[in-house]
């Protein structure tokens, strides 16, 4: 298969590297010169634990239009860019994205599907989650640092959520690359569920600068974890989605217990960096605004997040 990612973040890179190995011809599209010109001239280092390290080589460009030099689309195009910045990705993927291109998003948080649809017709869009792992600490280098204990690890589902073969082609693609899969209309539970694990860590973690493994160690932020998990399932829930609180929370803390990770949410606002806060925690809220679900400790977390990003040079020094 022809591949095209939008990005060479660490999703973009690992994900582009496994499916190398199982033989696609992959394109990484990015506006990251320095990154670029690294994995151009020495290709990219994928290491993990226990494992040599392996150099795999994709194509890769600043412009979208040389992915289609040969005339040919892409059958497949990731979006893998921050959720705020998924218009202006799927905006500069548009020269490489053919007539029967599909689209695939397992970014952050919800709403990036919806995003995408504004640019293609919607049955060529699928959205999902990765509950997979990596680190990157310098260009041109990524590590697999996966728990695979948990399962699936991805999820994909048709924005339509009407049944499309093409789910199965992306379920046999994931799959081959070692992650458990379920691709099909069922598994936009497992699509909530990752947006609940992301909207009890993610804003805890940007606020406190702390590991996950903190959130289920520590008894106060125990407590809050169990909160946003019961807002999250309430929402879900009232959309007719089967997300089981006892399940889930058990599913949160499991993952988070022995977890030292900082995640991304954390990152960024160490770095002062804008942050997903809006398609995580915020989508909670909008949702639970919608269908009359009050969801007050996901828009506290929701606002303290706003409050410091918004106000970086303000901090006190």
């Amino acid at each position: 298969m022809k591949i095209a990612i939008m990005g060479t973040g660490t999703m973009a890179c690992l994900f582009g590297c496994r499916m190398i190995q199982q033989g696609h011809e992959v394109w990484l599209v990015s506006g990251w010169k320095e990154q670029v010109e690294k994995i151009a001239a020495n290709g990219l280092v994928l290491s993990e634990n226990d494992k040599e390290d392996v150099v795999l080589h994709p194509h890769v460009t600043l412009d979208a239009a040389d992915a289609v030099a040969d005339g040919v689309y892409p059958e497949l195009v990731m979006i893998s860019s921050k959720g705020y910045q998924t218009a202006y990705t799927m905006g500069r993927a548009m020269p490489l994205v053919g007539p029967e291109s599909r689209v695939l998003t397992l970014q952050n948080g919800m709403g990036n599907a919806e995003t995408i649809a504004q640019f293609i017709p919607q049955d060529r869009v699928f959205f999902g989650a990765a509950s997979v792992a990596a680190d990157a600490h310098e260009l041109g280098h990524v590590k697999d640092t996966t728990n695979r204990n948990r399962t699936p690890l991805i999820s994909i589902t048709p924005l339509s959520r009407r049944d499309d073969p093409f789910c199965a082609t992306l379920g046999a693609l994931f799959t081959s690359m070692g992650y458990s899969t379920d691709a099909s209309v069922a598994a936009e539970k497992f699509v909530w569920k990752k947006l609940c694990l992301n909207s009890c860590g993610n804003a805890l973690a940007g606020i406190t600068q702390l590991s996950n493994y903190i959130y289920s160690n520590d008894q106060d932020a125990f407590i809050l974890l169990n909160q946003i998990c019961a807002e999250c399932c309430a929402v879900a829930q009232a959309k007719g989605i089967p997300l089981d609180y006892n399940e889930t929370r058990a599913y949160v803390h499991a993952t988070y217990y022995n977890q030292r990770h900082y995640v991304s949410m954390c990152q960024d606002i160490h770095n002062k960096r804008k942050t997903e806060i809006d398609t995580i925690n915020g989508t909670i809220v909008r949702e639970g605004r919608a269908l009359g679900i009050p969801t007050p400790v996901n828009e506290t977390m929701l606002h303290l997040v706003r409050i410091i990003t918004n106000h970086y040079d303000d901090q006190w020094k």
